[in-house]
């Protein structure tokens, strides 16, 4: 090997060499006095190393430099010296420049490292140093300016020939610990070697060449069909062609895979230094270091992580006198974790500090003149927790040299979403704050959805698509709605918001494909349903085209300030397509439902998780009066003319699917103020028993998880079981069986004159199912919260139940031990004061006369563990609050099931008699 090639090894080597000292250093100093010989060994032989070699290729700095500290570590190894903070300090500091020297090894003869070599002197002489006599955080930027300085100068001076690419076997001394199964890719030149050099598997080389061979051979094949003009080979030699090819694409992207502990283990080293500057105490937790991104994304996150650790130290935790007045630990705690999940890698940073406190966060902001009052006063908790991610703003109270200079997440922001990354921020005062950074798995190939909006094509990668929707023309005046001037799409019983491509991309995407908006007349809507961090919202484009793995390409500069593309690709037709960027197109498109369903997710949280909550549709009869309806009891929503509703016989009625629907009004029935004249209404449809009735809204607000803590006795009347306030505005609940009762009692007079008699008759032709057993059934309910009760009652008893009750599970076992009440069937909540759900469930199991009924529970525990324990404990069904169809379906399903088994055992027992 020529000169060039001997240094270019050499800091290949010596790199590998110092890449794991910083984080032995610390650990040397975690020991104390109780040493552990053979990590110290480890960091000497790598000094030892880097020293034999520096001298032998007249690197006289470098080798100065090792010389001094294998004396210091040599020390430590024969116990003739415990290293305390001070010395680690030290070791440290030398250790950076050593990285810095050989990094830039053309340069390092330059720079004076006498400073260094006395300290290291000092210490072998046993002169001590107590602590760090200064913050040592700024020490390696000096040593990287200084470097950079003489880098800099020399820049006039002929760069030697780039190298071609190649691949060389490391020569590995004997005391090396790297994997002997691996090489050095360098692409050599004149810049610093280390940033050139990727450690491959020699597995992953070997597959290379076998995949290269393939691809000869079916280049061959190819040439030669081509050549005799035999179109027959063909299909098969494409075939092949492509699956070579996508061995040769996944072969590749693994070469460029790096574990993110290279980023990582830096991190130890700066929390200590900050602690010991600010006086803290805290301890790093790191996990998921084995997980692997592709090197261009290493190499981009470091300084975004940089700045979240140096955040939760200097702002996050407290001091430790701090943390003992509030009843914390006084040292700290941060985690800095890696994941995958749904194909991305997620990391977090986080910390048990003080917190973010929310309204000091948005006094901040308006003093520094980035909001207004009016806007503070309107934006939720998650909201305002992403004003620090506005550029310039800073909640330090002081400048330092950690942090305060108004520079810091705005920068992780744009960091990290310039690799098409997202990065959310979760904070609870007194409890601590969390970081939380998606990132792609690699920026070169990937995965996308081609789709098109007017006559242009764009691409979505895969990554951020949660599903695909069709609505068809029919449906869409009942799914595809209006809130807050927002149009949404109904999904699940949840609001989704919607964003038009052709509207969002506006002026820019006819320029690009002269589109315009497509009429929706006879036509489906296809929705895209897009996520990307906290943000999800529904896509709508034209069409949809097949899934594609594409070659991403950077922006023209023209338009590198368009935030709704993240690049442009070229498909299969030569055609280019540009990248969208589903982040971007939500903030273009200014998703104002979205920071409103935000609002009331935090207004809600506290009730929710306090006690049972309730998916509420809210929506006002007059301006100033407010509703709400349970989810659980809509069949679906109908958005119908004003002119389509009839009047006969003194009833409202809507012609409507061949049919009849009786439609009430809320001010005939109830104490309200009558609504405004308007063209367009809403219908809510529901079902009472096999009946369907529709109740006429004017205006619809918003779909809410409302708190079961109502007030059921201001505004009690028949229709109405409670209220509660929201937003500000009280809110009065719908019952709308009650409703329905009282408006029309004849419906139900024959089912009410069976159940108070107990007849065994037929249930109520109009209200009962006709695969109902024929028999009036009993359903024991036990339900502590009243609400839930009453509305589990009502849906029981529309569909012909008699219904014992009960308020708690320990009058539910009483009523289950009286004789004279027996039942058919246990629908029971889990949780519930004097004796839960659990507990009844094993007291009806464990006795003989009653162990056979089936039991149904209702509750809002969801978790595994909780669905798993039920059905350990002997619960046949678990249902999560609440479903109306699902649970009359287990009802009727259990029944009909008890009483075949009932009859089963009837027929072997007249047998055996």
């Amino acid at each position: 090997m020529d000169e060039r090639e001997i240094v270019d090894e050499f800091v290949a080597e010596s790199c590998d060499h110092l890449a794991n000292i910083e984080s032995q250093l610390l650990a040397i100093e975690a020991n104390g006095a109780t040493i552990d010989v053979e990590l110290v060994n480890t960091v000497f032989r790598a000094v030892h190393s880097i020293k034999g070699t520096a001298g032998f290729l007249q690197l006289n700095t470098i080798q100065d430099l090792s010389h001094e500290m294998e004396t210091v570590l040599n020390l430590i190894r024969n116990r003739e010296l415990v290293p305390n903070s001070g010395i680690t300090d030290v070791l440290l500091r030398a250790a950076d420049t050593l990285r810095s020297l050989v990094e830039n090894v053309d340069h390092s003869s330059e720079v004076d490292v006498s400073h260094h070599v006395a300290e290291l002197q000092a210490i072998a002489a046993g002169q001590l140093p107590a602590a760090p006599a200064a913050p040592t955080t700024t020490q390696p930027e000096q040593t990287l300016d200084l470097v950079q300085t003489f880098v800099d100068e020399a820049a006039s001076e002929p760069a030697p020939a780039p190298e071609q690419t190649q691949a060389q076997a490391t020569s590995e001394p004997a005391n090396d610990t790297a994997d002997r199964s691996s090489v050095v890719v360098k692409t050599t030149g004149h810049t610093p070697a280390v940033e050139a050099n990727i450690r491959v598997s020699v597995r992953v080389l070997d597959h290379l060449m076998n995949l290269a061979g393939e691809l000869v051979l079916s280049r061959n094949q190819l040439l030669q069909t081509v050549g005799t003009k035999n179109s027959g080979n063909l299909d098969s030699i494409s075939a092949r062609l492509n699956q070579v090819t996508s061995e040769i694409q996944e072969a590749v992207m693994q070469t460029r895979l790096q574990v993110v502990e290279t980023v990582f283990s830096k991190f130890p080293r700066v929390v200590r230094d900050l602690c010991n500057t600010l006086g803290k105490q805290c301890d790093l937790v790191v996990e998921g270091e084995d997980v692997e991104l592709d090197k261009s994304i290493i190499e981009a996150i470091g300084d975004p992580l940089t700045h979240l650790i140096r955040n939760a130290v200097d702002h996050g935790l407290e001091s430790p006198e701090e943390r003992i007045a509030s009843g914390k630990s006084p040292k700290g705690k941060i985690l800095l974790k890696a994941f995958h999940q749904a194909g991305k890698v997620h990391m977090v940073v986080r910390d048990d500090g003080a917190g973010i406190d929310v309204a000091k966060l948005k006094q901040k902001a308006i003093a520094n003149g980035i909001i207004t009052a009016e806007q503070a006063h309107e934006m939720g908790e998650r909201e305002s927790l992403r004003l620090i991610f506005r550029p310039g703003f800073s909640t330090a109270n002081e400048l330092t040299n950690i942090s305060g200079r108004g520079v810091g997440m705005d920068v992780v922001r744009t960091n990290i979403e310039r690799l098409g990354g997202t990065v959310d921020v979760d904070s609870h005062v007194g409890q601590g704050t969390a970081v939380n950074l998606t990132l792609p798995l690699t920026l070169a190939i990937i995965p996308s959805l081609i789709v098109r909006c007017g006559s242009g094509r764009f691409a979505i990668p895969q990554a951020s698509i949660s599903e695909l929707v069709r609505v068809r023309a029919a449906e869409r005046a009942e799914k595809l709605q209006r809130v807050n001037g927002a149009e949404v799409l109904r999904l699940r019983g949840n609001l989704l918001p919607l964003v038009r491509l052709s509207s969002a991309l506006s002026l820019k995407m006819a320029i690009l494909s002269g589109a315009v908006d497509q009429p929706e007349t006879t036509t489906n809507t296809n929705i895209i349903v897009v996520e990307s961090g906290h943000l999800r919202y529904g896509l709508i484009v034209d069409a949809l085209h097949d899934s594609e793995e594409i070659v991403v390409k950077p922006m023209g500069k023209n338009m590198k300030d368009c935030r709704c593309f993240a690049g442009a690709t070229i498909l299969g037709d030569g055609q280019v397509a540009l990248i969208l960027d589903v982040a971007g197109l939500a903030t273009q498109a200014s998703l104002s439902i979205h920071e409103d369903k935000e609002r009331s997710e935090s207004a809600d949280a506290a009730a929710a998780t306090a006690d049972d909550s309730q998916a509420m549709l809210l929506f006002t009869n007059a301006p100033t009066e407010q509703f709400a309806v349970p989810m659980g009891l809509i069949s679906r929503l109908e958005r119908i003319r004003a002119d389509q509703i009839d009047a006969v016989g003194g009833q409202e009625v809507l012609q409507y699917r061949g049919a009849s629907l009786t439609l009430m009004s809320l001010e005939n029935h109830l104490r309200a103020l009558p609504r405004p004249e308007q063209q367009r209404l809403y219908v809510i449809v529901f079902r009472v028993g096999t009946r369907e009735i529709g109740l006429i809204v004017p205006q619809l607000t918003d779909i809410r998880s409302v708190s079961t803590d109502i007030d059921t006795s201001t505004f009690r009347e028949p229709g109405v079981t409670g209220s509660v306030v929201i937003d500000g505005r009280v809110t009065r609940l719908l019952d709308l069986l009650e409703l329905t009762r009282s408006a029309h009692a004849e419906w139900f007079y024959e089912t009410s004159l069976s159940a108070s008699h107990e007849a065994t008759t037929p249930m109520s032709p109009h209200l009962g199912s006709s695969d109902e057993p024929s028999k009036q059934k009993t359903i024991l309910l036990a339900e502590d919260s009243s609400f839930f009760r009453k509305q589990l009652t009502g849906f029981l008893e529309a569909d012909g139940y008699r219904v014992l009750a009960c308020e708690d599970g320990q009058v539910a076992w009483d009523v289950l031990c009286h004789p004279g009440k027996p039942c058919d069937l246990i629908v029971t909540d889990l949780e519930m004061p004097n004796l839960d759900g659990f507990g009844l469930t094993e007291r009806v199991r464990k006795t003989p006369s009653i162990c056979h009924l089936p039991i149904i529970a209702v509750t809002s525990l969801a978790s595994d563990e909780d669905v798993e324990h039920g059905r350990r404990v002997g619960v046949d069904e678990y249902h999560v609050k609440l479903d109306r169809e699902r649970l009359m379906a287990s009802v009727a399903a259990r029944l009909r099931l008890a009483a075949q088994e009932a009859e089963a055992d009837a027929e072997t027992t007249g047998r055996t008699t």
